[in-house]
C-alpha cells in the first residue's frame, strides 16, 4: 500500500516528466501492477491531449468537451456512472 499512495501524490510529477529516475522506476512499476493507477493514469494523460487540441483550435469551438471527458472517465473507472465531484456528489 506504501507504492500506492507514492503513485497517488507523484501522479502529476510522473506526467510532467519531473521524477528522478529511481522514483520513475517506482511509481512504473506499481502502476503496471496497480488496476486503479494504471486507468487513471492512462486517462489522464488522454484528458491532457484532449485539451492541448482544445487549447491549438484544432477542434470545432461550437463542440463541448464535457461528453467526451465523461464517456474517458466511466470507462476508466469501470462504473458507468462519473466519480464524485468535489462536494461528493457524482457529476453528469
Amino acid at each position: 500500500m506504501r507504492d500506492h499512495r507514492f503513485a497517488q501524490r507523484r501522479m502529476p510529477d510522473a506526467i510532467d516528466g519531473t521524477l528522478s529516475p529511481r522514483q520513475k522506476a517506482r511509481f512504473a512499476r506499481h502502476v503496471d501492477e496497480c488496476p486503479e493507477c494504471g486507468p487513471m493514469l492512462r486517462g489522464v494523460i488522454r484528458m491532457r491531449a484532449a485539451l492541448r487540441t482544445i487549447a491549438a483550435g484544432e477542434q470545432d469551438p461550437g463542440a463541448s468537451v464535457v461528453p467526451g471527458v465523461l464517456d474517458v472517465l466511466r470507462r476508466e473507472t469501470g462504473t458507468g456512472t462519473p466519480p464524485a465531484g468535489p462536494s461528493g456528489h457524482h457529476q453528469a
